[in-house]
């Protein structure tokens, strides 16, 4: 009979204290609501619009892009690699800064990611690891961001490792039309031996004699 008082008690406690509880963890939530600091960055562009801007790619550098502003080393852009320190380190695109991608939103590089001087041209090694920081930075309403398209590894593999031009210019080392086969195709010259003009065939034609008959009126 003691045990079941004792239980009871105990119960009813317990019970009391469960609404204090609640009410003091709401009050906890309410408070941390009031007086949470508001993040330091803010979203300006909507998901709708994001989409819209993705789908245009107007914010995509092409390799033949790439090759133009590399080879000639346009001062216009500059190259932002993502990649960690340790990659970085073992080969990058020449000129360019490393940023790795989990310290993009730190306040001391917002200087080189939303400015008016220059073009970035973000990379990682592939791609897609380009595209998520290229969002973020779009929707904070970071300007002059680019993506590198294919990434570090094909652009190394593809452009930068294909040329080595001695002028700086990318152009010159490699002609635009085969030269040779155009002059043997217009002039009628072979690029391996020079052609011998050829008299024309003589035709002889037989003349045929025609008997008179004999015979008269």
């Amino acid at each position: 009979m003691n045990n079941q008082n004792n239980s009871h008690v105990e119960y009813k406690n317990i019970s009391n204290k469960l609404p204090v509880a609640a009410i003091g963890f709401v009050i906890i939530i309410v408070l941390g609501i009031v007086f949470m600091s508001e993040p330091e960055k803010k979203y300006v562009i909507s998901s709708e619009q994001m989409l819209e801007e993705a789908l245009k790619r107007e914010d995509v550098i092409r390799p033949e892009k790439f090759t133009d502003i590399y080879y000639n080393n346009d001062s216009l852009f500059r190259f932002v690699d993502l990649r960690s320190p340790y990659e970085f380190s073992k080969g990058h695109i020449r000129g360019a800064i490393n940023i790795p991608l989990n310290k993009i939103l730190l306040n001391e590089y917002e200087p080189f990611l939303n400015q008016d001087k220059k073009i970035n041209i973000l990379y990682y090694s592939d791609e897609c690891g380009a595209c998520g920081p290229w969002l973020i930075f779009k929707q904070l309403g970071f300007k002059n961001n680019r993506i590198l398209q294919g990434g570090y590894d094909y652009v190394k593999k593809h452009i930068i490792d294909q040329y080595a031009p001695m002028t700086g210019d990318y152009r010159n080392e490699k002609a635009k039309y085969d030269f040779a086969k155009v002059i043997s195709n217009t002039a009628g010259v072979s690029s391996n031996t020079s052609s011998k003009s050829k008299s024309p065939k003589k035709i002889t034609v037989k003349k045929v004699k025609v008997e008179e008959e004999e015979g008269g009126c």
